[in-house]
């Protein structure tokens, strides 16, 4: 089968024919009709708190068909058995049958990307209806899912901060009540506007902006981390912790059960108009490319048609 490999840390993804996989006894094989990349799979490539198994097949999630016919998500996949070739081998209990009128883009965009989102706001953020949510770099895939579940999940204020303008003029008619830009100023632009603070704010930058997001969380209010897009060290201020809950948050331990219901309720919400998924396709021939623009931040999600 034809199949993106990853040779060593630091080599891009290149199309290689290779074996096909077998399933266990608890797999099923998945025929891959598409695939999506996310930067986890740049930090499992890196060799970043993982051992990676060079060479190895890249990608994380995936939609196809089952041995009997059924169309599914699937995802996460675990090397060294990837998403981005004609055939993956997946745990049958992280498969979720999806609808013939839901795109594969779409069942990609609220996969990986949006379970982050969906759990770090409810799971670990613990939001309740009426609260406030700030999301940090909620211009990336996994921000853009986030504003648009905190409004569903009843959330009474909705702040996006981001670097892409284009993408935050998107996120206001997306349901964004304002948008900050993150730029020189934006530590004193997100005091300005949180008033007593925010309920729960999801951050997807740490690094040195860990200290703007503690801030602008009120007492008793939550900060839930999804990544790292500004640093993976920080130096927190005990003083600006004190009376809130920094939470550190990762999709594969939620489980999945947790995972299929977070699913299942985005599928219900994309089909009903009320969620909306940017993402852009390539044919898995671009995969080089592909991995480029995913690590230069696209602001959507990047698709290969397998």
């Amino acid at each position: 089968m034809r199949a993106a490999i990853v040779d060593g840390p630091d080599s891009p993804p290149i199309l290689r024919d290779v074996p096909s996989p077998v399933p266990g006894p608890d797999d099923e094989l998945i025929t891959v009709s598409a695939a999506a990349l996310n930067p986890h799979d740049q930090v499992v490539a890196a060799g970043i708190n993982f051992v990676a198994p060079y060479p190895y097949v890249i990608g994380t999630e995936g939609v196809g068909h089952t041995a009997d016919g059924r169309r599914v998500y699937a995802g996460p996949t675990a090397p060294p058995h990837g998403s981005l070739a004609e055939y993956t081998v997946i745990a049958s209990k992280y498969t979720i049958p999806i609808p013939e009128q839901l795109s594969d883009a779409q069942a990609l965009g609220i996969g990986m990307a949006g379970t982050t989102a969906w759990l770090a706001l409810t799971w670990k953020g613990q939001l309740e209806a009426g609260q406030s949510v700030l999301v940090t770099a909620a211009t990336g895939a996994v921000g853009q899912i986030a504003v648009q579940a905190a409004k569903a999940l009843g959330a009474a204020r909705v702040v996006a901060a981001g670097r892409n303008r284009p993408a935050l003029d998107r996120l206001r008619r997306l349901g964004a009540d304002d948008v900050v830009v993150i730029d020189d100023d934006y530590s004193r632009s997100i005091a300005a506007i949180a008033g007593d603070g925010f309920d729960v704010v999801l951050d997807g930058l740490y690094g040195d902006q860990i200290g703007v997001a503690i801030r602008a969380t009120r007492r008793g209010g939550r900060v839930v981390n999804f990544g790292m897009r500004a640093g993976r060290s920080a130096t927190i201020s005990g003083i600006e912790l004190k009376g809130r809950d920094l939470i550190g948050f990762a999709a594969t331990l939620a489980g999945p059960a947790r995972l299929r219901a977070a699913y299942e309720r985005m599928v219900d919400l994309v089909l009903e108009g009320s969620l909306t998924v940017q993402a852009e396709e390539m044919p898995l021939a671009d995969v080089a490319v592909a991995w480029q623009r995913q690590r230069d931040s696209p602001n959507t999600k990047l698709v290969l048609r397998v």
